[in-house]
This record gives C-alpha cells, structure tokens and sequence, in this order.
C-alpha cells in the first residue's frame, strides 16, 4: 500500500473527521515527504512498520499518542514535539547522519527507542520533558545519544544489549544537567568511545544508579552527578578504581558522594578507605605545588590523611626502636643495659620518661658524637609523629586535608 505524506496531513489537519482512534496506517509506504511541522491533533497517530524515504517532520506538532514503531526512514526532526500520551519508535531504523532532532519535547508518557531500535546517525533528545520512561533496552546507536538537560519522571534504561557508540568529540552519551526523580540503569548495556564514553556532569539520580562498570569502555565525567543510596551493580573496589584511573581528572565531588552513600548506610570502614583513595588520587593527579604534594605524602604515609592515626604510632615505635638500637650498638653511653635502654627512651620519646640518671655519654669519642646527633634527630622525629598522632586522632589533619 502507498499513500502520499501530504495525504496524511490533510487526514490529521481534519482530524474532527477521525475516528476517535486517530489515523491508523500499518506497513504502509509513504511517498513524498511526510511533513507534520505544526499540526495540532488531539487524537492518536500510528504509523507502524511504514517506511519513507526523506525524514519526517514533527517539528511543534501536537498529538494525544504517536506510534512509529517500525518506522524506515532517513530520520526523525521532532523539535518542539508535544505528545500527550506515548511516542513509541521501538524497532525503527533510521539512516541519516542525524537521526533524531528532538529538542525540547514535552511527552507525557514514556518514550520508547527499544526493541531493536537502530540509529546509524546522532539522536537529541536534549531540554526535553518526559512524564515516565525513557526506554531504549536493546537498541543501537551508532553516533551518539545526547540527552543533555534532560527532565524524566519514572527512569531511563539504557539497558538490556543497549549499545552507544560514536558521538565525535563529545562523549558518547552525554547526559549533562540530567534531571531523573527514578532510576538511571545501564545494567547489561554497552557504552563505548576511543575517549570520553559517559558524560554524567551535574546529572541527579531522585532513586537507585545501576552502573555496571564492565559496560563502559573508555573516560567518563562523573563531576557533580549525585543519586540515592549506594550505587549498584559496581563494587566499592570497582569504584575506587574507575574514580582512580577511568575518569578524565581528579575531582572531589565523585569521591564525596560515594563516601556520603556509605556514611549514611553506616559502612564506617568503606568511608575510610574511600578518603584514603580519594587522598591518594590527589596527589597524583590534584593540582598541588611541589611543597603541598610533599607535605600530602607525609600526611599519608604517617596517619593517612588522618583517616589512619594509628600509623603515626607504628613510625613512633619505629623511632624508639632505632634510638634504642643506636645506644646499645655505639658503646659510648656508660650504664647497664637495662639504664641504657632507659636512656635510650628518654632521649627520643616525648611521652615517656624513665629513670636513667646514672647514664652518661662518652663525648669525646666519635661513637659518642653520633649517638647525641642520632638522638636529637630521634627526638625531633618522635615529637613530630607522635604531634601527628593527636591531630590525625582528633580528626584535625581531615579538616586541613
């Protein structure tokens, strides 16, 4: 069967003739253009499984429900679109560089690219508004998906075999300013791009992320994207790991969001690690002068940016361990062994002090000379851990971090 685009417009132009099921046109070839620009029908339009060999035109049209599942054609530019109920693509196939154009859509329903949906060119969906879903399981594009400041109600999946290539310089699916009151879910999808493959900057997830990191294969920008709950389908060492080295600089705000998703299902140690992680890769990759990335790595490898006190303690011993190592060894402090050890704590620790007043240091030998240099800079190196110790416990050394 053929029938003429500008047939079809007529049809819905005089859409108080139609039946109250709209115009209904199944497997149907579509000659000429099928140009649609500016028509208000409040009445449903199902295409489905027709083909047409130049774009269709959407642009600033009004139906109560569009169905062009099945659709064959170049492409679809659908600028303005108002949909009251569905628009439904699933399995169409289109050919152009630019497939979809559809900015700015208000949909009050779902929108459906899925079911063997595939895209050769771009697909915009960005500024839009949609009510429900925005479902695009098992679909393929092979240039890119924008959904740039995009407004959804129930979730987006970008699921189940969906694959998204391409997208030039941009990220392959750019979902920047995002705005979903549910879900995003990219469980058993495929992300891919030689560079940036997911742009997820500023995006607010209102429920649960789904984000496999197994389907995403390239960078991704994580700045500013927040959700609810402790991100899923990823581990925490998965996510410390892509935070680390998958995405394209360093950035606090990914770090404190996922640190603030354990915090608050009371996962303590998860916290810990996480800053430690977070601390590490901003050292390697923050922008710090030479002196502030020396004084972070002391702060790290001494108490652990204050996450890890503890380790100051462990350097302290080491300090005493060595003081006491140095006096027994130089045969230039003149006690017992015991009053040696004794003497030995005294001159290095600033916590304990232990009676050793019988020692003394033979000075005018060299053994002697370097036990009262070593011991002085025992000295100075066990106040300082011991001074680190205390902020890293009292959490001071966080606040600074």
């Amino acid at each position: 069967m053929e029938i003429k685009g500008d047939e079809i417009r007529r049809r819905m132009i005089e859409h108080d003739l139609l039946d109250p099921g709209g115009f209904v046109l199944v497997g149907a070839k579509i000659t000429g253009q099928l140009d649609l620009s500016d028509v208000v029908a409040k009445k449903p339009l199902v295409l489905r499984d027709c083909t047409t060999e130049q774009p269709v035109l959407l642009d600033r049209a009004q139906f109560s429900q569009l169905d062009l599942r099945g659709l064959t054609a170049p492409a679809v530019h659908a600028r303005g679109l108002t949909v009251d109920h569905n628009l439904g693509l699933s399995g169409a196939r289109l050919s152009a560089a630019e497939s979809i154009d559809a900015l700015h859509m208000r949909i009050g329903g779902s929108v459906y690219l899925d079911d063997g949906f595939h895209a050769a060119g771009s697909v915009t969906l960005s500024g839009s508004q949609i009510s429900a879903v925005l479902m695009c399981a098992g679909a393929r594009f092979q240039a890119g998906l924008v959904l740039v400041d995009l407004r959804v109600g129930d979730g987006i999946f970008l699921s189940q075999g969906c694959d998204v290539s391409g997208g030039g310089i941009h990220a392959s699916v750019r979902l920047r300013g995002t705005r979903v009151d549910g879900q995003l879910i990219f469980r058993d999808g495929r992300v891919s791009s030689p560079d940036v493959a997911l742009d997820l900057r500023h995006v607010r997830v209102g429920k649960e992320l789904f984000l496999p990191f197994d389907g995403v294969e390239g960078k991704a920008q994580l700045e500013g994207l927040t959700y609810e709950g402790l991100p899923r389908d990823a581990t925490l060492d998965e996510w410390l790991s892509f935070l680390a080295t998958r995405t394209l600089r360093y950035s606090t705000q990914p770090w404190t969001q996922l640190a603030a998703a354990h915090q608050a299902a009371g996962h303590e140690r998860d916290v810990r690690r996480i800053r430690v992680a977070q601390q590490r890769d901003l050292r390697r990759r923050g922008q710090l002068s030479r002196w502030g990335r020396a004084w972070h790595l002391i702060r790290g490898v001494t108490v652990g940016h204050g996450y890890r006190p503890g380790l100051a303690l462990v350097w302290l011993a080491g300090v005493l361990t060595v003081s006491v190592g140095v006096v027994l060894i130089s045969g230039a402090v003149r006690c017992s062994t015991v009053e040696q050890v004794g003497y030995a704590l005294n001159v290095a620790t600033p916590l304990v002090k232990v009676d050793a007043t019988r020692c003394t240091v033979d000075a005018g030998t060299a053994p002697g000379q370097v036990v009262l240099a070593t011991t002085w800079l025992l000295q100075i190196l066990a106040w300082a851990f011991a001074t680190l110790f205390v902020a890293g416990f009292t959490g001071l050394v966080r606040r600074n971090a």
